[in-house]
């Protein structure tokens, strides 16, 4: 078979539910989900063809949303992102009324909750490119590989939000559907590519990939971190840095939002180079003074897909990257190329003027370039490094 991954998507099907008794929720329950909830419901997502490992994600919560808010442009919640759990909060608190009305709780309560019958029933169509890099980037089709996606589950907590008077919730999924669009090339086509095939060809094939670790950050004012090199099987490109306080694990919480934790300066070391070279050491949350840092995360969707920056939006307003959103992007493409193929040492270092929060978590985002080859053995195709 010849199949296109890049546009292939899951298919979720479920409730969400009280968790006493399986009932359902009455209009009046202030309660929803996160956004991009159902990435919040998995510890990895792993991608391979053939039995080889394209991509692992760990995290992929926090990893698909930090980047989906940098990549996604602002009416993306307003179209098809709500049919994938994806509306972005407008405010901190979970409310369906007042003053301190969050649409990002508001418009997904009635969507889950108010519309359906039952209530609570959804069904979600995520696309593959929202997990995995290689299926934003790869849009070529491919022939005679076993596709294979392990999804492990984890808890519910940080897949709902609710005010404390609403029930425990969790979700229920019933059913997980992965729909792999067939290609049906031209006869012309069809010769030239079982040609290529049956001469045991080799293509090289290069793509980006997406990993995130996390670690928990103690109460001082500077904070270094040294990432796990076996994670950086590729050259990196972009690294993403974010801080969350106590939002994981509660219902009552959201992990979907971020803290700036009072930072003053943060940057990157790739081996003996650092990025970026001028400091942020002017950033001041509180004064109002991070249009930097602001900056080059406004700017990322225009570089990441090589738009003009007068037509890509960003998804985010300073107002809003400073409440809810704030997340520290390092441009590190420019790399010195003899560093290409050697393990790199990355170690992100931070500096605040006060004592980071208790029950702080740091993540970080590498998005690199990875080369493989689809070898052919004559028959069928299989990937190799």
């Amino acid at each position: 078979m010849f199949t296109h991954p890049s546009e292939s998507y899951l298919v979720f099907d479920g409730m969400l539910v009280k968790n006493a008794d399986d009932a359902g929720y009455a209009n009046a329950d202030i309660i929803t989900r996160t956004n991009n909830a159902m990435m919040h419901l998995f510890n990895n997502i792993k991608y391979q063809l053939s039995g080889q490992e394209i991509e692992s994600l760990f995290l992929p919560g926090q990893a698909t949303t930090m980047l989906g808010l940098l990549k996604f442009p602002d009416d993306f919640q307003k179209r098809t992102g709500l049919n994938q759990w994806w509306f972005k909060d407008s405010g901190t608190d979970a409310s369906i009324a007042g003053n301190n009305q969050n649409n990002g709780f508001l418009i997904p309560h009635g969507y889950i909750i108010q519309k359906p019958d039952p209530k609570g029933t959804f069904s979600l169509r995520i696309p593959l490119k929202h997990i995995f890099v290689f299926c934003d980037d790869y849009e070529n089709v491919v022939y005679g590989f076993k596709h294979q996606l392990t999804l492990v589950r984890r808890g519910d907590n940080d897949a709902i939000f609710r005010a404390a008077a609403a029930n425990v919730g969790k979700v229920v999924l019933s059913k997980i559907s992965w729909y792999m669009p067939h290609v049906t090339p031209n006869l012309q086509e069809k010769l030239a590519l079982y040609k290529t095939i049956e001469s045991k060809s080799s293509l090289p094939v290069g793509y980006r990939m997406i990993q995130c670790e996390s670690i928990s950050v103690a109460q001082t004012r500077n904070f270094t971190w040294q990432l796990s090199a076996k994670s950086h099987v590729g050259k990196p490109c972009w690294i993403i840095v974010a801080f969350q306080t106590d939002k994981s694990g509660d219902q009552q919480h959201n992990p979907s939002i971020f803290d700036h934790c009072n930072l003053t300066n943060m940057f990157v070391m790739l081996n003996s180079r650092r990025y970026p070279e001028i400091d942020y050491d002017d950033t001041n949350f509180s004064q109002q003074n991070f249009s930097r840092v602001y900056g080059h995360g406004a700017t990322l969707r225009t570089k990441f897909y090589n738009v003009e920056e007068l037509i890509s939006s960003p998804n985010i307003i300073p107002s809003d990257y400073k409440e809810m959103f704030p997340m520290f992007v390092f441009d590190v493409r420019k790399e010195s190329e003899k560093l290409k193929n050697s393990v790199t040492d990355i170690r992100i270092k931070a500096q605040f003027s006060a004592n980071v929060p208790a029950n702080t978590k740091a993540f970080a985002v590498i998005i690199s370039e990875k080369s493989s080859i689809f070898q052919s053995d004559g028959q069928k195709m299989r990937v190799e490094y």
